[in-house]
């Protein structure tokens, strides 16, 4: 199963790398990449088949690009450090930003899904929210919390929980000169 993680991430990299090639001309700054960490928490008091309530990850590590009005598409890698609670959680996601994209407060909603590897490697389908403090024209501060839901018949392995995560953004192009677009938060 592990060897199977690690062949998604190096597919999804690849295809990152080969759209980011493609995208080279863009003019508006649409990607962002954010580096931070997260936290899972199952409720009630723990839960009996992982044997631990929350477990937190470092690093979270995501690349974002602003696809059209208002939708930018999303995907993340997040990796526990604690080998007692194994936990790696590939997202992906769809965001709606309300018209907010380019303000100093960006809030967003989002619908995705994850491949989760614990105890073993299941599906989920995630609900949540977020936003993105733009400190700078090109650098944020970012926070996120979701649910994942998880199907009735994978519940004997893993129970529906909530997913928080932050981290530090950073909004960039791949032309030589990047574009402003908003004013600094001080300004």
């Amino acid at each position: 199963m592990k060897k199977n993680l690690i062949k998604l991430v190096y597919l999804f990299s690849l295809s990152i790398l080969f759209t980011t090639t493609i995208q080279s001309q863009d003019i508006n700054n649409k990607w962002v990449i954010n580096i931070g960490s997260g936290v899972m928490r199952y409720p009630g008091e723990y839960d009996r088949n992982m044997g631990y309530r929350y477990t937190e990850q470092f690093p979270r590590i995501s690349i974002s690009r602003y696809m059209f009005k208002n939708i930018t598409f999303s995907g993340a890698l997040s990796i526990s450090p604690n080998q007692n609670k194994k936990y790696t959680t590939l997202d992906g996601e769809i965001r709606y930003d309300f018209g907010t994209s380019e303000n100093i407060i960006s809030i967003y909603a989002l619908l995705g899904g994850s491949i989760i590897d614990a105890k073993k490697t299941l599906p989920t389908l995630n609900f949540g929210a977020g936003g993105t403090l733009w400190i700078t024209d090109f650098w944020g501060l970012n926070s996120q919390l979701m649910y994942k839901y998880i199907p009735e018949v994978a519940k004997i392995y893993q129970k529906p929980h909530v997913y928080a995560s932050g981290g530090i953004v950073y909004r960039f192009s791949f032309q030589k000169k990047l574009t402003p677009s908003r004013k600094r938060i001080w300004n």
